[in-house]
């Protein structure tokens, strides 16, 4: 049964996505990529990764269209332009040229749950047994982000506060007038 509501969700993104790229009116994008981004929060949770999900649920389907919604009553949002032939073809090509390199690399990929696979031999149990000592926190996932990743974990947070500070400033530009 998981499967498919797996297979129901893979469908449904893909379809949001080519849709996102469909519309030509921003708003209409903007909607179904918060759409997009909450059922990616929704197959992180049947993953069992509910920290990745409700990263995702927080900054993809929250704030990131609410940012681009207030953005929108601050600027013109309408495309009122029509690519060349030229772009198009430029646009497909990357498009695929990427799509093959990220299919590329998902040959190089182990087994899911492959046990003899580096990371389950040597990096998992290092960090179930070295995570308490040195951190103190009962939780790996936390103890990971917030300790070993924390360079990781602050530049994050770094690029999210740079990224609200220049909506807010692109916001506030509009008052000024």
């Amino acid at each position: 049964m998981t499967i498919v509501i797996d297979v129901m969700f893979l469908t449904f993104l893909i379809i949001a996505a080519f849709l996102s790229i469909y519309f030509k009116n921003l708003l209409n994008s903007t909607i179904i990529l918060g759409a997009y981004s909450l059922f990616v929060a929704v197959l992180w949770t049947t993953l069992n990764a509910i920290d990745v999900a409700f990263t995702e649920a927080a900054v993809g389907a929250g704030i990131s269209t609410v940012l681009f919604l207030s953005l929108f009553s601050k600027v013109e949002w309408e495309d009122r332009s029509t690519p060349s032939k030229d772009r198009k073809i430029i646009a497909t090509s990357i498009v695929l040229i990427v799509g093959y390199l990220l299919i590329l690399g998902i040959t190089d990929m182990p087994n899911f749950g492959d046990h003899s696979w580096v990371t389950n031999t040597y990096l998992v149990p290092d960090y179930l047994a070295r995570t308490l000592e040195e951190t103190g926190s009962p939780n790996i996932v936390t103890a990971i982000l917030g300790s070993y990743r924390g360079y990781d974990t602050n530049g994050e947070t770094t690029v999210i506060f740079i990224a609200g500070l220049c909506v807010y400033l692109i916001l506030r530009k509009g008052e000024d007038k």
